[in-house]
């Protein structure tokens, strides 16, 4: 299944750690129209928020579903799954991808070194 990516996990190292095996897929340009990514409530980790007009950058990585289990202990009970529609290089696509419970109003601002942390942890 497809899985669009927009914080912590659309670094592949990251991604390769919490999903329990290394990635060889590209990873494919997609851009999610209608959103934004804020700060999660209480934490320093990204999520999204409507907002008509913008877009969030992020990447489409193809997952099987013992990857989605891990990557979903590690997203934590905070976030759950939307399907979106996203624009890509090679026309629209379909997706999962993972939904904060508690979007603030505040941009998120990717820290690298919150994000390595944070996914060396899990």
């Amino acid at each position: 299944m497809n899985l669009f990516l927009y914080g912590t996990l659309a670094d592949p190292a990251a991604l390769a750690r919490c999903a329990g095996k290394p990635v060889r897929a590209t990873p494919l340009p997609a851009r999610l129209p209608g959103f934004t990514r804020v700060l999660l409530r209480g934490a320093r980790y990204p999520t999204l928020r409507r907002a008509p007009g913008k877009q969030v950058p992020g990447i489409i990585m193809r997952v099987n579903a013992d990857m989605l289990v891990r990557l979903q202990n590690y997203e934590s009970a905070r976030y759950h799954r939307i399907r979106v529609r996203l624009h890509t290089p090679n026309g629209p696509k379909r997706a999962l991808c993972f939904y904060g419970d508690a979007p603030t109003r505040i941009a998120w601002v990717p820290d690298t070194k919150v994000m390595t942390l944070r996914s060396r942890s899990f």
